[in-house]
């Protein structure tokens, strides 16, 4: 098997560089991308959804009164309020444990160098905001009948990244997108690969990624294809919700992997082909193909993980593309990966 070396990705770069350059200056959704022809018309849509910069709630709380707080911080966001404390920064059995839980957490000297590192970089939120609304316009689009959701955003001391509560709420954990500057992240938790989409960049892609899980499930399936499959749905209505950010963005791989699979899209079929491993239930063999990786064995080192994923998100593609009075919202409960693959007649480009 010969696959292609790409050391020229100059669009792509560019491309990318100029989304990241937005996501901190321009106010102008999707600035500097190249737009989409193909993008509906969502400009008469009318959303308003909340955005809570909880954490800045949170610790602005007086710690020798945390009791009173609580009560206030859950009679202002009773269902996030409750999730968050009485879930996610711990388990509590009783009143008493919230508040020295929630005390220990805001006052703990590792939590505070978090909120201060996010508040570094995400103190001025507007240009996220304004990216995750232009999303949510075109997810009410697709789908109408969705409840458009609230965003929270909070400090999760690396519990949980991007995450729903229930259908109304959109939760965002800034911790989990410092960058490259921030050096703390511990690589037994976060290895090098892992960290390389855990920046501001891939805030709004990944937020949407939690979003449409919540309505798409993990799966049930247990071949290779079923995986690959349903993971292209969730990347393909991805791609719609944000239209016009560059690939690597909506993949949340770098510009270097984007290119690279780009190149050799052909390669990787003829791979999976040869190997027959499509229709394998053998999970642990596959296992790097459909989940994040800093390689996939039987490939170059090239390879990042997951490009089963993208496999999968290039067969939907060309379903849909064969299909195109098919709604995003039937999609979206698709049962059948053998109906896509065989429907999308799906052969790369040698």
């Amino acid at each position: 098997m010969v696959y292609k070396n790409t050391d020229y990705i100059g669009l792509m770069i560019s491309n990318t560089s100029r989304y990241i350059i937005y996501l901190f200056i321009s106010l102008i959704v999707w600035q500097g991308c190249s737009p989409d022809k193909s993008a509906p018309d969502i400009s008469d849509i009318d959303i308003n959804p909340n955005v809570v910069r909880f954490e800045k709630v949170l610790f602005a709380s007086d710690t020798s009164n945390m009791g009173a707080e609580i009560q206030q911080i859950l009679a202002e966001y009773p269902t996030f309020g409750e999730v968050y404390l009485y879930q996610i920064i711990g388990e509590p059995r009783t009143d008493e444990q919230v508040v020295i839980n929630t005390r220990t957490f805001v006052t703990d000297t590792f939590i505070q160098d978090l909120y201060n590192e996010s508040l570094a970089r995400f103190d001025d939120f507007t240009a996220y905001e304004e990216a995750l609304k232009e999303s949510l316009k075109y997810f009410k689009y697709y789908f109408p009948e969705k409840t458009t959701p609230d965003i929270y955003t909070c400090i999760t001391g690396f519990e949980v990244g991007s995450f729903t509560v229930g259908d109304p709420i959109l939760g965002i954990s800034l911790d989990f997108f410092l960058g490259p500057d921030y050096t703390d992240y511990p690589l037994t938790l976060f290895p090098n690969y892992i960290q390389e989409s855990m920046q501001p960049a891939y805030l709004v892609s990944k937020s949407l990624s939690a979003l449409i899980t919540n309505y798409h499930g993990e799966g049930n399936g247990t071949r290779l294809l079923d995986f690959m499959i349903h993971n292209g749905i969730r990347l393909y209505i991805k791609s719609k919700l944000m239209p016009e950010a560059p690939e690597a963005i909506v993949h949340e791989f770098t510009e270097d992997q984007m290119g690279w699979l780009r190149a050799n899209e052909s390669q990787i079929w003829a791979y999976m082909l040869e190997e027959d491993i499509l229709y394998s239930v053998d999970y642990r063999s596959f296992q790097k193909l459909v989940t994040p990786s800093p390689n996939v064995p039987g490939m170059p080192p090239e390879a990042p993980g997951r490009v089963g994923d993208w496999i999968g998100f290039r067969i939907v593609e060309a379903y849909m593309d064969r299909n195109p009075d098919m709604e995003l919202r039937d999609l979206l409960t698709s049962p059948d990966p053998q109906k896509i693959m065989t429907g999308s007649r799906y052969k790369p480009r040698q």
